[in-house]
């Protein structure tokens, strides 16, 4: 079988009118060109080149393979640059996991970048308040919460959670005792009997005294806010709702985290390390406000 380079010596040799000119233009020498042209010649029982006035002049099937030949190389150039710009600009589906609040209040300005930067990469955003299992590939990335991070996943610190117990300003106008117990109170449902803010509710008032209970804190915040009674909040949360009021500074021992995983499988694939990388950047923009900061005061430095 021909060689189909060949035809790129045949297009070159017309566009030229020289061995020499295109064996300059190839990086090849004129003996090569010169050999290359003999052997399709020779193959095809047919003359290619006709010399006139020490110019050589392709005959009609020498046009008709220089045109081929033409276009196999802009071809090749133009699926070159097509690889080379999947590197570059990273395509394809990445899957995020995160929870109803996080997507709700944080997560949009860093998608909204995301997009902007890799327009290639399609996201989908999965609202559970259950890790998913990253090593099954449910997702690609986590944006969790948490203080202890699964064993199995990689990822970045992205900043301390401070917690703090809130209250709506008409609320608190009505309900002044400094008495926590004497106080309506909202919480997180049976399904978060774990977290550490029913633990520390517990021993302020018993749970089944708590009149209000919501899966997830968007909808617990939104509750407090329209002034149906105390809640302890995520500080990046209470502290950017109008209607919410800090009644205690951020508890000790309600602190959290907030981590960026994914699988260690993952980590060298190109869009997952794009929206990755992209996701860190944005979130830690919001590193004093999850540590619950006041204005001017500087959020502790993480990893």
């Amino acid at each position: 079988m021909q060689d189909l380079n060949d035809l790129t010596y045949v297009a070159a040799v017309a566009r030229t009118g020289s061995l020499a000119a295109a064996a300059r233009e190839l990086q090849v020498n004129h003996a090569t060109v010169f050999r290359r042209i003999a052997s399709l010649e020779s193959t095809l029982g047919l003359r290619l080149f006709d010399r006139h006035k020490g110019r050589y002049v392709a005959t009609t099937a020498g046009e008709e393979l220089a045109a081929t030949g033409t276009a196999v190389a802009a071809t090749a150039e133009r699926t070159l640059r097509k690889v080379a710009g999947y590197e570059m600009q990273p395509s394809g589906v990445v899957r995020i996991t995160t929870t109803d609040s996080i997507a709700m209040h944080l997560l949009n300005s860093a998608l909204l970048q995301c997009r902007a930067t890799y327009p290639e990469i399609s996201l989908h955003v999965g609202i559970d308040n259950a890790m998913l299992d990253l090593a099954r590939r449910d997702a690609d990335i986590a944006v969790r919460p948490t203080l202890r991070p699964p064993d199995y996943l990689i990822g970045k610190l992205i900043a301390p959670l401070a917690f703090a117990v809130y209250g709506a300003q008409d609320y608190l106008l009505q309900h002044p005792s400094q008495d926590l117990a004497t106080h309506q109170w909202l919480a997180l449902s049976e399904a978060y009997e774990r977290h550490r803010s029913l633990q520390w509710l517990q021993r302020t008032v018993p749970l089944e005294q708590v009149g209000l209970r919501m899966d997830g804190f968007a909808s617990l915040a939104r509750a407090c806010a329209d002034g149906l009674g105390l809640a302890v909040l995520p500080c990046w949360m209470g502290d950017a709702a109008p209607a919410l009021r800090r009644v205690q500074e951020p508890q000790a021992e309600l602190a959290s985290e907030l981590w960026l995983l994914t699988h260690p499988d993952l980590r060298h694939t190109p869009r997952v390390q794009a929206v990755f990388k992209t996701l860190q950047g944005a979130l830690g923009q919001h590193a004093a406000a999850l540590q619950g900061m006041r204005p001017g005061q500087e959020p502790d430095a993480v990893g």
